[in-house]
């Protein structure tokens, strides 16, 4: 059996992506091999295979999905664009590896409205495992991620270090060399992100645009805020679940930076079941939550199927009585 982890191999400018992958890969047997997200349809078809399928899906639907001797273990999942949903094959193929797990509500409303089974998950990345010791010292430096397309304004910029009387110490999560083939990107990549962790380990404070600068440094126990000129932004809820979202305009109002609690406990559970499902694939050799005994698989199994099958009536009603019809048809698409 072969292992696979997938990196995102075509535009290559989000690191994040990169460590989407690499979390998958701390969890997989030893040897396991790296996938291009666009093009899983290329991998090996004469070998069995099992493929961590979690993250940002995707910029381009024609390589999509993988050969069927692959197992995708939809764990942790974003659907960026509705359209991938558009072709009848890929919408079977989702059901054949159902129940599907969700990072995000959007995603997880998305499939349920076709009629597939799926669940809630969180994001693979809050397992990321510690580099080094997390010191949260207070001498440290106070990092700043963000994107050098997506920059902080300068007034929040000035007010966060008024706030706090340090000096910003800004990180981007730009990848360093997007150049080679998958493979020598994803080592080039994989080795400049575990730099990065460590250096989130030893930060007094780590403030972040990024969700995943945060869900990793929340899995590691570093100690990090995030913020946003959005808080309501859906792909964010993964995050808010476990820590406060500090807006733009909130920080511009605020006279402190006091920390905000993380609710420990709901981010244990959440990571422990990513843990434990992707052991229990392995063993499987299938998705647990498709294939496994286990009482809690079998009811998200029959709690997804069943919100699969109210969820899809309720779209299908609400199109017919002309309630919601044009967001329907946005997102479904003409002629539902």
């Amino acid at each position: 059996m072969n292992y696979y982890y997938q990196v995102e191999g075509l535009l290559r400018n989000n690191i994040g992506d990169v460590l989407q992958g690499m979390v998958a890969k701390d969890l997989l047997p030893e040897g396991a091999k790296v996938a291009d997200r666009e093009a899983l349809a290329d991998l090996a078809s004469n070998e069995k295979g099992m493929l961590i399928a979690n993250g940002w899906y995707m910029h381009s639907f024609k390589k999509f999905p993988a050969p069927d001797n692959i197992t995708p273990v939809y764990a942790a999942v974003h659907i960026a664009n509705s359209a991938l949903l558009a072709d009848a094959g890929v919408r079977e193929h989702f059901r054949k590896h159902a129940p599907i797990g969700c990072r995000d509500t959007k995603t997880l409303r998305l499939l349920l409205g076709w009629g597939i089974p799926a669940y809630y998950s969180s994001c693979l990345t809050i397992t990321a495992k510690a580099r080094g010791p997390v010191t949260h010292n207070p001498d440290g430096d106070v990092l700043l991620v963000d994107n050098v397309d997506h920059p902080v304004p300068d007034a929040v910029f000035n007010k966060l270090e008024t706030l706090l009387g340090k000096k910003l110490v800004r990180i981007s999560h730009d990848p360093p060399d997007t150049s080679g083939d998958i493979e020598s990107y994803a080592k080039v990549s994989e080795k400049h992100m575990n730099d990065l962790l460590a250096t989130y380990c030893k930060a007094s404070l780590v403030l972040t645009t990024k969700i995943h600068c945060a869900l990793p440094c929340l899995g590691m126990g570093a100690n990090v805020k995030l913020i946003h000129p959005n808080p309501s932004d859906p792909r964010l809820a993964t995050v808010a679940e476990f820590i406060d979202i500090i807006s733009y305009k909130e920080i511009l109002e605020r006279t402190n930076m006091d920390s905000s609690p993380v609710n420990k406990e709901a981010l244990e559970k959440r990571r422990q079941f990513l843990l434990e499902l992707v052991a229990d694939s392995i063993q499987e050799g299938a998705n647990a939550v498709q294939a496994s005994g286990k009482l809690k698989y079998r009811l998200i199994r029959a709690k997804a199927a069943l919100m699969a099958k109210l969820y899809r009536m309720s779209v299908v009603l609400s199109y017919r009585v002309g309630f919601a019809k044009d967001k329907i048809e946005r997102v479904y698409g003409a002629g539902f």
